[in-house]
Protein backbone atom coordinates (compact mmCIF):
# COMPACT_ATOMS: atom_id res chain seq x y z
CA UNK A 1 0.00 0.00 0.00
CA UNK A 2 2.50 2.42 0.93
CA UNK A 3 4.61 1.77 -2.66
CA UNK A 4 1.42 3.03 -4.12
CA UNK A 5 0.93 6.27 -2.50
CA UNK A 6 2.24 9.60 -3.58
CA UNK A 7 4.60 11.09 -1.26
CA UNK A 8 3.78 14.03 -3.05
CA UNK A 9 0.15 14.05 -2.67
CA UNK A 10 0.39 12.69 0.33
CA UNK A 11 1.99 15.63 1.94
CA UNK A 12 -0.08 18.65 0.07
CA UNK A 13 -3.04 16.62 1.92
CA UNK A 14 -1.00 17.48 5.43
CA UNK A 15 -0.18 20.67 4.77
CA UNK A 16 -3.84 21.56 4.02
CA UNK A 17 -5.27 20.01 6.47
CA UNK A 18 -6.45 23.23 8.87
CA UNK A 19 -7.93 24.55 5.25
CA UNK A 20 -9.72 21.06 4.63
CA UNK A 21 -11.34 21.18 7.94
CA UNK A 22 -12.85 24.75 7.85
CA UNK A 23 -14.20 24.18 4.07
CA UNK A 24 -15.49 20.81 5.19
CA UNK A 25 -16.84 21.97 7.90
CA UNK A 26 -18.42 25.60 5.52
CA UNK A 27 -20.10 22.06 3.32
CA UNK A 28 -21.13 20.08 6.37
CA UNK A 29 -18.83 17.07 5.24
CA UNK A 30 -16.99 15.57 7.27
CA UNK A 31 -12.65 16.73 6.63
CA UNK A 32 -12.13 12.57 5.55
CA UNK A 33 -14.61 13.15 2.57
CA UNK A 34 -13.70 16.42 1.86
CA UNK A 35 -9.92 15.38 1.31
CA UNK A 36 -11.08 12.65 -0.53
CA UNK A 37 -11.96 15.45 -2.89
CA UNK A 38 -8.91 17.48 -2.76
CA UNK A 39 -6.52 13.79 -3.13
CA UNK A 40 -8.78 13.32 -6.38
CA UNK A 41 -8.45 16.78 -8.09
CA UNK A 42 -4.93 16.89 -6.92
CA UNK A 43 -3.60 15.75 -10.41
CA UNK A 44 -4.77 18.60 -12.18
CA UNK A 45 -2.69 20.54 -10.36
CA UNK A 46 0.87 18.09 -10.61
CA UNK A 47 2.75 20.55 -12.37
CA UNK A 48 2.28 23.31 -9.54
CA UNK A 49 3.41 20.97 -6.49
CA UNK A 50 6.07 19.65 -9.09
CA UNK A 51 7.55 22.87 -9.46
CA UNK A 52 6.87 23.94 -5.99
CA UNK A 53 4.65 26.17 -6.10
CA UNK A 54 3.13 27.32 -2.22
CA UNK A 55 0.63 25.13 -0.62
CA UNK A 56 -1.88 27.93 -0.09
CA UNK A 57 -1.49 29.08 -3.84
CA UNK A 58 -2.35 25.48 -5.09
CA UNK A 59 -5.40 24.84 -2.41
CA UNK A 60 -6.70 27.86 -3.77
CA UNK A 61 -6.80 26.79 -6.78
CA UNK A 62 -8.73 24.18 -6.24
CA UNK A 63 -10.56 25.41 -3.51
CA UNK A 64 -13.41 26.85 -5.44
CA UNK A 65 -14.53 23.14 -7.66
CA UNK A 66 -13.99 21.78 -4.14
CA UNK A 67 -16.41 23.57 -2.26
CA UNK A 68 -18.91 23.58 -5.23
CA UNK A 69 -18.79 19.88 -5.27
CA UNK A 70 -18.86 19.15 -1.76
CA UNK A 71 -21.50 21.68 -1.33
CA UNK A 72 -23.79 19.22 -4.12
CA UNK A 73 -22.65 16.05 -2.28
CA UNK A 74 -23.45 16.86 1.12
CA UNK A 75 -27.04 18.88 0.03
CA UNK A 76 -28.31 15.27 -1.58
CA UNK A 77 -26.69 13.28 0.81
CA UNK A 78 -28.62 14.96 3.36
CA UNK A 79 -31.73 14.11 1.47
CA UNK A 80 -30.86 10.88 1.32
CA UNK A 81 -29.77 10.32 5.03
CA UNK A 82 -33.73 11.35 5.50
CA UNK A 83 -35.06 8.94 3.27
CA UNK A 84 -32.93 5.83 4.57
CA UNK A 85 -33.94 6.53 8.37
CA UNK A 86 -29.94 7.14 9.79
CA UNK A 87 -31.51 9.14 12.17
CA UNK A 88 -32.44 6.10 13.81
CA UNK A 89 -28.28 5.93 14.54
CA UNK A 90 -27.32 8.70 16.54
CA UNK A 91 -23.71 7.53 16.76
CA UNK A 92 -23.60 4.99 14.97
CA UNK A 93 -23.79 1.20 16.40
CA UNK A 94 -22.74 -2.33 15.65
CA UNK A 95 -24.26 -4.86 12.94
CA UNK A 96 -25.51 -8.15 14.64
CA UNK A 97 -26.02 -11.53 12.96
CA UNK A 98 -29.75 -11.60 13.44
CA UNK A 99 -30.29 -8.12 10.91
CA UNK A 100 -30.61 -5.30 13.50
CA UNK A 101 -27.79 -3.07 14.49
CA UNK A 102 -27.73 -2.70 18.37
CA UNK A 103 -27.46 0.89 19.30
CA UNK A 104 -24.77 2.21 21.63
CA UNK A 105 -27.58 2.99 24.18
CA UNK A 106 -27.96 -1.18 23.95
CA UNK A 107 -31.77 -1.10 22.46
CA UNK A 108 -31.73 -2.50 18.50
CA UNK A 109 -33.10 -1.20 14.86
CA UNK A 110 -34.32 -3.71 12.57
CA UNK A 111 -31.89 -4.53 8.96
CA UNK A 112 -33.44 -5.43 5.79
CA UNK A 113 -30.68 -6.50 2.90
CA UNK A 114 -32.59 -6.25 -0.49
CA UNK A 115 -32.04 -5.62 -3.77
CA UNK A 116 -31.87 -1.99 -4.61
CA UNK A 117 -34.39 -0.50 -7.40
CA UNK A 118 -32.49 1.10 -10.36
CA UNK A 119 -33.80 4.67 -9.96
CA UNK A 120 -32.31 4.88 -6.42
CA UNK A 121 -29.04 3.48 -7.63
CA UNK A 122 -28.64 6.25 -10.39
CA UNK A 123 -29.00 9.02 -7.17
CA UNK A 124 -26.51 7.26 -5.28
CA UNK A 125 -23.88 7.04 -7.98
CA UNK A 126 -24.70 9.70 -9.74
CA UNK A 127 -25.27 12.29 -7.04
CA UNK A 128 -23.57 11.25 -3.09
CA UNK A 129 -21.10 8.80 -4.57
CA UNK A 130 -17.49 10.63 -4.20
CA UNK A 131 -17.01 10.32 -8.04
CA UNK A 132 -20.26 11.36 -9.31
CA UNK A 133 -20.38 8.98 -12.02
CA UNK A 134 -23.10 6.10 -12.63
CA UNK A 135 -21.98 3.12 -14.30
CA UNK A 136 -24.44 2.50 -17.18
CA UNK A 137 -23.34 -1.20 -17.42
CA UNK A 138 -24.46 -1.51 -13.55
CA UNK A 139 -26.23 -4.95 -13.58
CA UNK A 140 -27.33 -5.50 -9.67
CA UNK A 141 -26.99 -3.01 -6.69
CA UNK A 142 -27.93 -4.21 -3.20
CA UNK A 143 -27.93 -2.68 0.17
CA UNK A 144 -28.78 -3.04 3.37
CA UNK A 145 -32.48 -0.69 4.75
CA UNK A 146 -32.58 0.56 8.08
CA UNK A 147 -36.42 -0.28 9.56
CA UNK A 148 -39.19 1.69 7.82
CA UNK A 149 -36.53 3.24 5.06
CA UNK A 150 -37.28 3.29 1.52
CA UNK A 151 -33.21 4.48 0.74
CA UNK A 152 -30.48 1.75 1.86
CA UNK A 153 -28.31 3.04 4.27
CA UNK A 154 -25.39 1.10 2.64
CA UNK A 155 -25.22 0.44 -0.88
CA UNK A 156 -23.23 -1.66 -3.27
CA UNK A 157 -23.23 -1.78 -7.52
CA UNK A 158 -22.19 -3.97 -9.51
CA UNK A 159 -20.91 -4.57 -13.29
CA UNK A 160 -19.35 -7.35 -15.56
CA UNK A 161 -16.28 -8.01 -16.09
CA UNK A 162 -15.26 -5.47 -19.80
CA UNK A 163 -11.39 -5.16 -19.19
CA UNK A 164 -9.58 -8.23 -20.80
CA UNK A 165 -6.53 -7.13 -18.90
CA UNK A 166 -8.60 -7.72 -14.90
CA UNK A 167 -9.38 -10.80 -16.50
CA UNK A 168 -5.67 -12.25 -17.65
CA UNK A 169 -4.46 -11.29 -14.41
CA UNK A 170 -6.35 -13.37 -12.50
CA UNK A 171 -5.85 -16.28 -14.85
CA UNK A 172 -2.58 -15.72 -14.38
CA UNK A 173 -2.87 -15.80 -10.91
CA UNK A 174 -3.97 -19.65 -11.32
CA UNK A 175 -8.07 -18.52 -10.52
CA UNK A 176 -10.03 -19.88 -13.46
CA UNK A 177 -12.03 -16.86 -13.93
CA UNK A 178 -14.04 -16.27 -16.75
CA UNK A 179 -16.58 -13.36 -17.66
CA UNK A 180 -19.79 -15.53 -17.00
CA UNK A 181 -18.45 -16.25 -13.42
CA UNK A 182 -16.88 -13.06 -12.16
CA UNK A 183 -19.00 -9.80 -11.03
CA UNK A 184 -16.84 -6.31 -10.47
CA UNK A 185 -17.82 -4.43 -7.38
CA UNK A 186 -17.75 -1.15 -9.00
CA UNK A 187 -19.04 1.58 -6.29
CA UNK A 188 -20.08 0.87 -2.46
CA UNK A 189 -20.89 3.76 0.05
CA UNK A 190 -22.55 4.11 3.11
CA UNK A 191 -24.48 7.24 4.50
CA UNK A 192 -23.61 9.13 7.28
CA UNK A 193 -25.75 6.88 9.71
CA UNK A 194 -24.26 3.45 8.88
CA UNK A 195 -22.82 1.66 12.09
CA UNK A 196 -19.21 0.86 11.80
CA UNK A 197 -19.76 -2.48 9.98
CA UNK A 198 -22.58 -2.28 8.60
CA UNK A 199 -20.80 -2.21 4.89
CA UNK A 200 -18.74 -5.58 5.97
CA UNK A 201 -21.82 -6.88 6.68
CA UNK A 202 -23.80 -5.64 3.56
CA UNK A 203 -20.68 -7.05 1.37
CA UNK A 204 -21.25 -10.58 2.84
CA UNK A 205 -24.76 -10.87 2.24
CA UNK A 206 -24.28 -9.46 -1.13
CA UNK A 207 -21.69 -12.17 -1.79
CA UNK A 208 -24.26 -14.39 -0.75
CA UNK A 209 -26.72 -12.98 -3.41
CA UNK A 210 -24.38 -13.13 -6.06
CA UNK A 211 -23.43 -16.69 -5.80
CA UNK A 212 -26.94 -17.34 -6.47
CA UNK A 213 -26.60 -15.52 -9.98
CA UNK A 214 -23.73 -17.93 -11.14
CA UNK A 215 -20.60 -15.43 -9.92
CA UNK A 216 -17.83 -16.85 -8.37
CA UNK A 217 -15.71 -13.97 -8.56
CA UNK A 218 -15.87 -10.71 -7.23
CA UNK A 219 -13.55 -8.01 -8.14
CA UNK A 220 -12.98 -4.70 -6.67
CA UNK A 221 -10.15 -1.70 -6.54
CA UNK A 222 -9.36 0.70 -4.06
CA UNK A 223 -7.23 3.70 -4.87
CA UNK A 224 -4.25 4.27 -2.22
CA UNK A 225 -4.04 7.86 -3.58
CA UNK A 226 -7.12 8.89 -2.22
CA UNK A 227 -6.03 7.73 1.40
CA UNK A 228 -7.96 4.16 1.02
CA UNK A 229 -6.98 1.39 3.50
CA UNK A 230 -9.53 -1.30 2.35
CA UNK A 231 -10.40 -1.59 5.95
CA UNK A 232 -13.91 -3.20 4.70
CA UNK A 233 -12.68 -5.22 2.32
CA UNK A 234 -9.56 -6.50 4.25
CA UNK A 235 -12.50 -7.46 6.73
CA UNK A 236 -14.38 -9.40 4.29
CA UNK A 237 -11.04 -11.35 2.95
CA UNK A 238 -10.62 -10.05 -0.36
CA UNK A 239 -7.29 -10.87 -1.78
CA UNK A 240 -4.77 -8.46 -3.85
CA UNK A 241 -3.45 -10.20 -6.87
CA UNK A 242 -2.81 -7.42 -9.24
CA UNK A 243 -2.30 -3.36 -9.59
CA UNK A 244 -3.93 -1.52 -12.89
CA UNK A 245 -3.00 2.06 -13.84
CA UNK A 246 -5.29 4.56 -13.11
CA UNK A 247 -6.65 7.55 -15.20
CA UNK A 248 -6.73 11.16 -13.92
CA UNK A 249 -9.43 13.03 -16.26
CA UNK A 250 -10.98 16.41 -16.19
CA UNK A 251 -13.83 18.84 -17.20
CA UNK A 252 -13.84 22.38 -18.79
CA UNK A 253 -14.52 23.46 -15.29
CA UNK A 254 -11.69 21.38 -13.84
CA UNK A 255 -13.67 19.00 -12.26
CA UNK A 256 -13.37 14.95 -11.62
CA UNK A 257 -14.59 12.84 -14.60
CA UNK A 258 -14.11 9.17 -15.15
CA UNK A 259 -12.11 7.27 -17.25
CA UNK A 260 -14.88 5.85 -19.42
CA UNK A 261 -16.57 9.32 -19.19
CA UNK A 262 -13.42 10.70 -20.43
CA UNK A 263 -13.06 8.29 -23.72
CA UNK A 264 -16.26 10.03 -25.14
CA UNK A 265 -15.83 13.89 -24.14
CA UNK A 266 -13.18 15.60 -26.14
CA UNK A 267 -13.32 18.81 -24.20
CA UNK A 268 -11.58 16.54 -21.22
CA UNK A 269 -8.30 17.36 -19.66
CA UNK A 270 -6.56 13.81 -19.43
CA UNK A 271 -3.47 13.15 -17.55
CA UNK A 272 -1.31 10.57 -17.88
CA UNK A 273 -1.73 6.87 -15.54
CA UNK A 274 1.45 7.65 -13.61
CA UNK A 275 -0.87 6.21 -10.50
CA UNK A 276 -2.10 2.40 -9.81
CA UNK A 277 -4.99 0.78 -8.47
CA UNK A 278 -4.73 -2.44 -6.22
CA UNK A 279 -7.49 -5.12 -7.44
CA UNK A 280 -8.39 -7.49 -4.67
CA UNK A 281 -10.38 -10.28 -5.54
CA UNK A 282 -13.25 -12.58 -3.33
CA UNK A 283 -14.30 -16.35 -3.81
CA UNK A 284 -18.03 -16.26 -3.23
CA UNK A 285 -17.83 -20.09 -2.12
CA UNK A 286 -14.89 -22.51 -0.08
CA UNK A 287 -13.90 -23.88 -3.44
CA UNK A 288 -13.57 -20.58 -5.37
CA UNK A 289 -12.19 -18.60 -1.84
CA UNK A 290 -9.32 -21.75 -1.63
CA UNK A 291 -8.07 -20.25 -5.60
CA UNK A 292 -8.28 -17.18 -4.11
CA UNK A 293 -5.81 -17.78 -1.26
CA UNK A 294 -3.08 -19.18 -3.32
CA UNK A 295 -2.29 -15.97 -4.69
CA UNK A 296 1.23 -14.78 -3.04
CA UNK A 297 2.41 -12.35 -6.23
CA UNK A 298 1.02 -8.98 -7.73
CA UNK A 299 0.72 -9.07 -11.15
CA UNK A 300 0.67 -5.58 -13.05
CA UNK A 301 -2.37 -4.78 -15.46
CA UNK A 302 -1.15 -2.50 -18.55
CA UNK A 303 -2.91 0.41 -19.55
CA UNK A 304 -6.10 -0.36 -21.09
CA UNK A 305 -5.92 1.10 -25.41
CA UNK A 306 -8.24 4.24 -26.15
CA UNK A 307 -9.14 2.78 -29.36
CA UNK A 308 -9.16 -1.07 -29.32
CA UNK A 309 -9.63 -2.24 -32.90
CA UNK A 310 -12.97 -3.97 -33.44
CA UNK A 311 -13.05 -7.56 -33.54
CA UNK A 312 -15.27 -9.51 -35.40
CA UNK A 313 -18.62 -10.05 -34.49
CA UNK A 314 -20.65 -12.73 -34.51
CA UNK A 315 -24.25 -11.95 -36.93
CA UNK A 316 -27.27 -11.26 -34.37
CA UNK A 317 -29.86 -13.94 -34.46
CA UNK A 318 -33.06 -11.79 -36.13
CA UNK A 319 -35.48 -14.09 -34.00
CA UNK A 320 -33.95 -14.05 -31.20
CA UNK A 321 -34.21 -9.26 -31.81
CA UNK A 322 -38.27 -10.07 -32.66
CA UNK A 323 -38.60 -11.74 -29.02
CA UNK A 324 -36.45 -9.31 -27.35
CA UNK A 325 -39.14 -6.86 -28.88
CA UNK A 326 -41.53 -8.79 -27.69
CA UNK A 327 -40.33 -9.01 -23.99
CA UNK A 328 -40.11 -5.22 -24.20
CA UNK A 329 -43.37 -4.77 -25.27
CA UNK A 330 -44.38 -6.32 -22.12
CA UNK A 331 -42.81 -3.77 -20.15
CA UNK A 332 -43.69 -0.70 -21.78
CA UNK A 333 -46.17 1.94 -20.10
CA UNK A 334 -46.94 6.01 -20.94
CA UNK A 335 -44.03 6.66 -18.15
CA UNK A 336 -41.83 4.72 -20.32
CA UNK A 337 -42.56 6.90 -23.83
CA UNK A 338 -40.94 10.11 -24.35
CA UNK A 339 -43.29 12.56 -23.29
CA UNK A 340 -44.55 13.69 -26.46
CA UNK A 341 -46.21 10.59 -26.34
CA UNK A 342 -48.16 10.36 -23.27
CA UNK A 343 -51.61 11.00 -24.12
CA UNK A 344 -51.72 8.54 -26.87
CA UNK A 345 -52.20 5.05 -26.56
CA UNK A 346 -49.99 2.70 -25.96
CA UNK A 347 -47.64 1.71 -28.89
CA UNK A 348 -43.99 1.56 -29.78
CA UNK A 349 -44.46 5.29 -30.36
CA UNK A 350 -42.38 6.88 -28.14
CA UNK A 351 -40.29 3.83 -26.48
CA UNK A 352 -37.35 3.78 -29.04
CA UNK A 353 -35.35 5.77 -26.53
CA UNK A 354 -35.53 3.23 -23.55
CA UNK A 355 -35.91 0.34 -25.93
CA UNK A 356 -32.98 0.86 -27.51
CA UNK A 357 -30.93 1.94 -23.95
CA UNK A 358 -32.27 -1.73 -23.06
CA UNK A 359 -30.92 -3.68 -25.86
CA UNK A 360 -27.57 -1.43 -26.12
CA UNK A 361 -26.59 -2.37 -22.33
CA UNK A 362 -27.87 -6.49 -23.03
CA UNK A 363 -25.31 -6.75 -26.11
CA UNK A 364 -22.64 -4.88 -23.89
CA UNK A 365 -23.03 -7.99 -21.75
CA UNK A 366 -22.20 -10.35 -25.09
CA UNK A 367 -19.15 -8.20 -25.91
CA UNK A 368 -20.60 -6.15 -28.52
CA UNK A 369 -20.21 -2.66 -28.26
CA UNK A 370 -23.68 -0.66 -30.23
CA UNK A 371 -23.89 3.07 -30.33
CA UNK A 372 -26.95 4.87 -29.64
CA UNK A 373 -27.78 7.07 -32.31
CA UNK A 374 -30.99 9.85 -32.35
CA UNK A 375 -31.67 11.36 -36.02
CA UNK A 376 -34.17 10.98 -38.74
CA UNK A 377 -35.85 7.78 -40.08
CA UNK A 378 -36.93 8.29 -43.45
CA UNK A 379 -38.62 6.81 -46.98
CA UNK A 380 -38.25 6.95 -50.30
CA UNK A 381 -41.80 5.61 -50.32
CA UNK A 382 -44.14 8.61 -49.80
CA UNK A 383 -46.58 6.23 -48.31
CA UNK A 384 -44.64 6.08 -45.84
CA UNK A 385 -44.23 8.81 -43.12
CA UNK A 386 -41.17 9.90 -41.88
CA UNK A 387 -40.12 9.72 -37.85
CA UNK A 388 -38.02 13.01 -37.25
CA UNK A 389 -37.07 12.33 -33.55
CA UNK A 390 -36.12 8.77 -33.38
CA UNK A 391 -33.71 6.33 -31.62
CA UNK A 392 -32.00 3.27 -32.75
CA UNK A 393 -28.44 1.42 -32.52
CA UNK A 394 -25.42 1.13 -34.75
CA UNK A 395 -22.81 -1.51 -34.37
CA UNK A 396 -19.99 -0.32 -36.34
CA UNK A 397 -17.80 2.50 -37.01
CA UNK A 398 -20.12 5.47 -38.49
CA UNK A 399 -18.23 5.73 -41.59
CA UNK A 400 -18.76 2.34 -42.57
CA UNK A 401 -21.35 1.79 -45.07
CA UNK A 402 -21.58 -1.88 -43.98
CA UNK A 403 -22.43 -1.07 -40.53
CA UNK A 404 -25.46 -2.89 -39.38
CA UNK A 405 -28.60 -0.60 -38.15
CA UNK A 406 -30.59 -2.23 -35.28
CA UNK A 407 -34.07 -0.69 -34.64
CA UNK A 408 -36.83 -2.52 -32.33
CA UNK A 409 -39.34 0.52 -32.90
CA UNK A 410 -39.15 0.71 -36.72
CA UNK A 411 -42.85 0.29 -36.69
CA UNK A 412 -43.51 4.11 -35.35
CA UNK A 413 -43.55 5.04 -38.84
CA UNK A 414 -47.09 5.04 -40.20
CA UNK A 415 -47.11 2.65 -43.41
CA UNK A 416 -44.50 0.47 -42.31
CA UNK A 417 -45.18 -3.43 -41.72
CA UNK A 418 -42.44 -4.56 -39.99
CA UNK A 419 -41.13 -4.42 -36.12
CA UNK A 420 -37.63 -5.03 -36.48
CA UNK A 421 -34.91 -3.97 -38.23
CA UNK A 422 -30.99 -5.69 -38.34
CA UNK A 423 -29.97 -5.11 -41.60
CA UNK A 424 -26.31 -3.26 -43.46
CA UNK A 425 -26.58 0.66 -43.42
CA UNK A 426 -26.18 0.78 -47.31
CA UNK A 427 -28.27 -2.01 -48.16
CA UNK A 428 -31.43 0.35 -46.27
CA UNK A 429 -30.26 3.08 -47.92
CA UNK A 430 -30.70 0.72 -51.36
CA UNK A 431 -34.29 0.01 -50.31
CA UNK A 432 -35.40 3.56 -49.57
CA UNK A 433 -35.05 3.24 -45.65
CA UNK A 434 -32.99 6.32 -44.39
CA UNK A 435 -31.22 6.48 -41.22
CA UNK A 436 -29.23 9.70 -40.41
CA UNK A 437 -28.27 10.44 -37.48
CA UNK A 438 -27.94 13.68 -35.61
CA UNK A 439 -26.02 12.41 -32.53
CA UNK A 440 -24.24 9.31 -31.62
CA UNK A 441 -23.59 8.32 -27.47
CA UNK A 442 -22.17 4.65 -26.21
CA UNK A 443 -23.00 3.07 -23.33
CA UNK A 444 -21.23 4.87 -20.70
CA UNK A 445 -22.66 8.23 -22.16
CA UNK A 446 -25.98 7.00 -21.68
CA UNK A 447 -26.71 7.90 -17.93
CA UNK A 448 -26.22 11.82 -18.69
CA UNK A 449 -28.73 11.38 -21.37
CA UNK A 450 -32.59 12.61 -20.98
CA UNK A 451 -33.56 9.18 -21.48
CA UNK A 452 -32.08 7.24 -19.16
CA UNK A 453 -35.11 8.38 -16.65
CA UNK A 454 -37.14 6.69 -18.68
CA UNK A 455 -35.11 3.55 -18.85
CA UNK A 456 -34.63 2.80 -15.66
CA UNK A 457 -38.88 3.18 -15.24
CA UNK A 458 -38.66 0.45 -17.95
CA UNK A 459 -35.70 -1.76 -16.60
CA UNK A 460 -37.85 -1.74 -13.01
CA UNK A 461 -40.53 -3.04 -14.96
CA UNK A 462 -38.96 -6.01 -16.72
CA UNK A 463 -37.63 -7.12 -13.29
CA UNK A 464 -41.18 -6.78 -11.51
CA UNK A 465 -42.51 -9.63 -14.81
CA UNK A 466 -38.75 -11.60 -15.39
CA UNK A 467 -37.34 -11.24 -12.21
CA UNK A 468 -33.41 -10.69 -11.69
CA UNK A 469 -31.98 -13.63 -13.65
CA UNK A 470 -32.41 -11.87 -16.28
CA UNK A 471 -29.48 -9.76 -15.63
CA UNK A 472 -26.76 -12.26 -15.91
CA UNK A 473 -28.25 -14.18 -19.20
CA UNK A 474 -26.79 -14.01 -22.38
CA UNK A 475 -22.90 -13.71 -21.63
Amino acid sequence: MRELRDPLIDGFSDSCREWVAADAALCGMSSRDFDIQLRLHAPSVRDHLDSGRPPPLVYEALRPRLVARCSRITAYTEDADLLANSALLPGGGEARRDFTVRRPDGSSVGVNFEVVPPSTGFLYQSKLHYMLSPRADTIVELGCYLQGATHPVTYLAFSLCDRPGTLRALQLQGIPAERGNLLILTRALGLSGAARNLMSFTIGKAVRYVRTMGCKFIVTAFNPLLGFTGSALHATNFVPFATAPVAYSYDRFGGYVTRRRSTSDTCTDRRAADHRNLLVVLGTDSTSRKETHKVTTLYDVAEPPRDAPAGHLPPLDPEELRRYRNRLEAAWSLTTAHPSYAREPLSSKGQCGVSSVWLARLLRKREIEATYCYGRLSFDDPGISSVDHHCWLEIGSPNDAARQVIDLTCDQADGFDEKVIYRRHDELARTGVRYEPATRLTVDDLPGDRVWPRYMRLEESMRAQEGMENLYDNV
